[in-house]
């Protein structure tokens, strides 16, 4: 199964990340418009990512909810018909909840640096660590921690959890303060 060493922090100074990122990628980057529906499963996560001008991708992954490095593993399948797909998981899983997501993706060696504008949340990085065959969890930790040096990103800044609980806790939040 493949995996990666993740961490996703909140961001204040966006364009002083985004700038940090071209330079270490030397790059542009893509920008990625995504829409992420997730279904309701026992464990681990499943959604339907809809992406512009290319196939949408059924992905499920799992990972512990804890602030820093941490493993994911994940699966990941292309669709060229998400709607009818998205149709089928809703009727047999039930919807959890929509990501809308603007990304900036820089390529840093072996890490995805993610420079997410998240509708309803405000702006993230997420650093994706592709692990190769031979690589340990310490050794995906070690990179991830050293690119969020060369971020300017805080221990402080760590959030845990996917976006999708993010804006769920959100929700729960909100509806909690309108109640009082």
């Amino acid at each position: 199964m493949p995996s990666n060493v993740e961490i996703k922090a909140k961001v204040e100074d966006f364009v002083k990340v985004v700038r940090k990122a071209k330079e270490l990628s030397a790059s542009e980057g893509e920008v990625i418009e995504q829409r992420d529906v997730f279904f309701i499963v026992p464990h681990g996560r499943l959604k339907l990512r809809y992406l512009q001008s290319r196939p949408s991708q059924v992905i499920f992954y799992e990972r512990d909810d804890e602030i820093g490095p941490k493993m994911s593993n994940y699966h990941i399948a292309t669709t060229d018909n998400p709607n009818s797909l998205m149709d089928v998981l809703s009727c047999a899983l039930g919807q959890k909840g929509v990501v809308k997501k603007k990304r900036l993706l820089y390529l840093v060696g072996q890490t995805r640096v993610h420079c997410d504008e998240v509708e309803g949340l405000g702006h993230f990085v997420e650093l994706e660590v592709l692990m190769k065959e031979n690589q340990s969890l310490k050794d995906g930790e070690e990179i991830a921690k050293d690119l969020m040096s060369k971020l300017g990103v805080k221990e402080a800044d760590l959030v845990k959890g996917a976006y999708i609980d993010l804006l769920s806790e959100q929700k729960v939040y909100t509806k909690d303060t309108a109640r009082e």
